[in-house]
């Protein structure tokens, strides 16, 4: 049963909407963190987007796929929390936390040689750098490309925007990054 008919059932049938709710939370979260630099924040902003959809479950309209819909419905609240608070974190508040409290090592688990673990962890420390000097909208945009696999007709669903306006948000991303991970990459500097 697809996301809508379960939209659909969630107002007389236990446990079709919770169902909606565990397919798509950790996307969502995932998005709006990515958008926020912050869990709480997110977490927030992903909780009001399931409310807001189910209180407005009978006026939701299948225009689109239900997990195009609910990332729109989370950009925009993303947004609104970020108009709201303006200051960029550092990379110390960005980087997520293991329980031992160290950063999160992006290095791949199967690396034999440690040099090459701490190298990979330096990247992935980079690139996460990186991406928050970039504008929301091109963050966001290529958060969903990369890691979500949309369309380009899927973000500028998701965002509002033009089909237009998202390939110029992509491609001046990745040549953003592109520019601001140079040094590292030629050089072994770090990203200040």
């Amino acid at each position: 049963m697809d996301e809508w008919d379960l939209l659909e059932q969630g107002g007389t049938e236990a446990g079709a909407y919770e169902e909606i709710v565990r397919r798509h939370y950790q996307a969502a979260y995932l998005f709006a963190r990515q958008i926020l630099a912050d869990d709480h924040q997110a977490e927030d902003v992903v909780q009001k987007a399931f409310v807001n959809i189910y209180v407005a479950r009978e006026r939701c309209e299948r225009r689109a796929q239900f997990k195009t819909f609910l990332f729109r419905v989370v950009s925009n609240l993303a947004i609104n929390e970020l108009n709201r608070k303006k200051p960029h974190p550092s990379l110390s508040e960005v980087m997520p936390e293991t329980q031992d409290g160290s950063s999160l090592s992006f290095a791949d688990p199967h690396t034999a040689m440690p040099e090459q673990s701490l190298a990979s962890q330096e990247l992935g420390e980079m690139i996460s750098a990186a991406l928050w000097q970039l504008p929301p909208s091109h963050r966001a945009a290529l958060y969903l490309r990369e890691y979500q696999q949309m369309s380009y007709a899927g973000i500028a669903e998701v965002l509002e925007a033009s089909l237009g306006e998202v390939k110029i948000w992509i491609h001046r991303g990745r040549g953003a990054l592109q520019r601001i991970l140079k040094p590292y990459l030629d050089r072994g500097e770090s990203i200040s």
